[in-house]
């Protein structure tokens, strides 16, 4: 029997290497990335995998792409993350034109389907609460970077989706949560004043997601264009601290150390300052995520993917000790 073959972007990453580890006995997985010493020994050297050298910032054609394999599906993971030290120009040319350059080569190939991996952070941070349609009104170069991928997306001629998905923890994944435990074993931890809620996905309930979303379209099912992915129960920092202690209790305490509004507006301002002298994009700083809320729950895209988020914080924190 012939096995479907996926364009995988992304392998080296987090979710990508998870993804790929989990479907390379059902699926032949070719992937494009800049550097293959990066992607893991139990992937590299799989009998259904293989590996295409390309810097998707700098390819301006689909034809640069040079892909042989007759591709079914593809799935763009690959991109620049928030807080990179790159230009705008290089944000949008790896996470905007890749997604054009290659939902056009997909379009040519007749591939059954497109996913785009995206992020809940298109919609910054707004005071009433989030569904799929609200306003994507992001302002870092990471968030505008997306916008501008989803909006290609929406005039490709291939069946596609996005995945807006929350802020990923467990696996190695660098999220806001993997931050705090670092600094909660260093023996403090900020804690913002006020309640800020902020939507959650363990990486093992995304490549749930991902891998029923490859089924869907190979059984040549109907995929919605958008899935917004979290956990139902958003998490506030004083939750995730009492889960860090009950999964790792530290003899001697953390301490907390409080974020006065005053002193985090100071320090944002001088954050947005220095950049800007150093000719640095726009990045919210270290304390934006603690200070801002992002609240978004979507019953819909899982109930048509079939699957659902099983891991809370604290099943998730515990699996990953």
């Amino acid at each position: 029997m012939k096995l479907p073959t996926l364009l995988i972007t992304g392998c080296s990453g987090v979710i990508g290497r998870h993804l790929t580890e989990s479907i390379l006995d059902r699926y032949k997985v070719v992937a494009l990335g800049k550097d293959y010493s990066r992607i893991s020994e139990k992937i590299r050297h799989h009998k259904h995998f293989k590996f295409y050298e390309r810097d998707l910032g700098a390819i301006r054609s689909p034809e640069e792409l040079k892909v042989t394999e007759n591709i079914d599906l593809v799935l763009h993971l690959a991109g620049v993350v928030s807080g990179s030290r790159l230009s705008e120009a290089d944000y949008f040319a790896v996470n905007a034109e890749s997604t054009k350059l290659l939902s056009e080569w997909a379009s040519t190939k007749h591939c059954k389907g497109f996913l785009l991996a995206s992020s809940v952070s298109v919609y910054g941070y707004q005071i009433q609460p989030l569904t799929e349609e609200s306003p994507r009104l992001g302002q870092t170069v990471y968030a505008r970077s997306k916008i501008k991928a989803e909006e290609y997306l929406e005039t490709a001629e291939v069946p596609h989706s996005v995945f807006r998905i929350a802020s990923v923890y467990g696996g190695g994944s660098k999220s806001f949560i993997s931050k705090l435990f670092s600094l909660y074993k260093k023996g403090f931890y900020p804690l913002p004043t006020g309640e800020r809620k902020k939507s959650i996905l363990h990486l093992e309930d995304l490549v749930s997601a991902l891998e029923a979303w490859i089924s869907k379209v190979l059984e040549m099912k109907k995929i919605l264009p958008v899935y917004v992915l979290s956990h139902p129960n958003s998490v506030t920092v004083p939750e995730v601290i009492r889960e860090f202690k009950h999964v790792q209790p530290k003899a001697w305490g953390a301490v907390a150390l409080p974020l006065f509004p005053f002193l985090a507006v100071i320090f944002e301002w001088f954050y947005k300052t220095l950049r800007r002298l150093k000719k640095l994009p726009y990045h919210d700083s270290p304390l934006a995520p603690l200070r801002h809320s992002i609240e978004i729950y979507s019953a819909e895209s899982w109930a048509d993917l079939g699957v659902k988020p099983v891991r809370d914080l604290r099943k998730g924190l515990s699996g990953d000790q």
